[in-house]
């Protein structure tokens, strides 16, 4: 039995949209959890359990590569670029050379959306209100996106 083929690509499925605040599952940014304090209390091993139980950080999608299955978003693993001022030597130029930060991509599945309206983390599913299909908060059942 023959299998078909398509001939253009599916697009992904990503069930978060730019705009949205996401919380951060996973990641380096354990250690931004303690205070120093406690980083000097606990042991290495020590400190990953405790951070592990305090609440992640929360940021504002900017863009979504549905694609490469990934976001980026504010805040969130800021990349620094060594620029070299080009062109004429204006005020302009002269501000976007050296060290610039910007925010680097992060994957998919290490990020939550929250729901607007019981401000916790949630999954997604889908559903019509009012006719139009939206994305519904597993939690409250609540609609995530805006009903126009």
């Amino acid at each position: 039995m023959a299998t078909k083929v398509s001939a253009g690509k599916s697009r992904p499925k990503v069930h978060i949209k730019a705009g949205d605040t996401v919380y951060v599952r996973a990641g380096a940014d354990r250690e931004t959890r303690l205070t120093p304090e406690e980083m000097d209390r606990f042991g290495p091993q020590q400190q990953k359990t405790e951070a592990n139980k305090r609440p992640g950080r929360r940021a504002k999608v900017l863009k979504v590569l549905a694609d490469k299955r990934r976001v980026v978003m504010e805040g969130v693993n800021m990349l620094v670029r060594h620029a070299r001022p080009r062109g004429r030597s204006t005020r302009t130029q002269q501000l976007q050379s050296g060290r610039v930060e910007q925010p680097g991509s992060v994957s998919l599945a290490n990020v939550m959306l929250v729901c607007p309206n019981c401000d916790r983390p949630t999954r997604v599913r889908r559903g019509t209100v009012e006719g139009k299909r939206v994305r519904l908060c597993r939690r409250c059942g609540e609609p995530v996106d805006t009903v126009k």
